[in-house]
């Protein structure tokens, strides 16, 4: 028997929450202190088998998750990926001015493991399952903009100004899954680059210039208007089959 839209709805959005939240509950238990990565490691793994069980549930296929390889948009997906990359890199180097390496110790290490785990079942989750299941039942557009905006919503952590940031930064790496219809990039380098390059390098992490704070989200918003924008007239131009 076919479930409701809204019954799909809600167990995409509430079985990683019930997750993520059983495994805030397993760190609480062991006792382990809530700003540590073995915290952090501990609640992305549950939220990651989450993820795996919403694939049992929904029986996603590798196109729906932007997995299957789109050879006539493989150069757009690294020319698009490189855009954002790119916008990064500038970032770190002119206005967090990154230089050398932090020492290396294990907690870097638990970092690496921890921002690996995050990488794969953020993207998976918000750019593969969400998108797809809204991609399926609405369209392209409804699918980015309800990813960006979930994706902004599972940080509220961060606080008010974590979520719209967060929102704007789904917003960009959607707009890579919207215009290419996959994923691939966004997992390595764009994600992992965008949370280890702070674990790994000295910089201005902690006074940066007060105009980033709605700069760079600003520029985010617009290279992603502009990745849509672009896509959506390429694909106008083009002969319908």
């Amino acid at each position: 028997m076919k479930r409701p839209l809204w019954l799909d709805i809600a167990l995409m959005i509430l079985i990683p929450i019930m997750g993520m939240a059983l495994g805030v509950a397993v760190t609480v238990l062991l006792n382990f202190d809530q700003e540590n990565y073995n915290s952090n490691l501990v609640i992305n793994l549950f939220f990651l088998t989450a993820c795996i069980g919403l694939l049992c549930v929904f029986k996603f296929s590798r196109g729906e998750l932007g997995l299957k390889i789109v050879k006539e948009k493989i150069r757009w997906h690294v020319i698009a990926s490189l855009a954002v990359f790119s916008l990064y890199m500038l970032f770190y180097v002119f206005v967090i001015r990154i230089s050398s390496l932090k020492p290396i110790s294990a907690n870097t290490v638990w970092g690496l493991l921890t921002y690996l785990v995050v990488v794969i079942a953020e993207e998976l989750y918000f750019r593969g399952m969400v998108y797809g299941f809204f991609k399926k039942r609405f369209s392209g557009k409804t699918a980015l903009i309800v990813s960006s905006l979930l994706f902004g919503i599972f940080h509220a952590s961060q606080g008010l100004e974590g979520i719209l940031s967060r929102t704007i930064t789904g917003w960009l790496w959607g707009s890579v899954r919207y215009s290419s219809k996959m994923i691939f990039l966004l997992i390595f380098p764009i994600h992992f680059a965008y949370n280890v390059i702070w674990l790994l390098f000295e910089g201005n992490w902690s006074d940066p210039p007060v105009w980033v704070i709605y700069g760079l989200p600003a520029i985010e918003f617009l290279l992603g208007l502009a990745i849509v924008i672009l896509h959506d007239h390429r694909s106008a131009g083009k002969p319908q089959s």
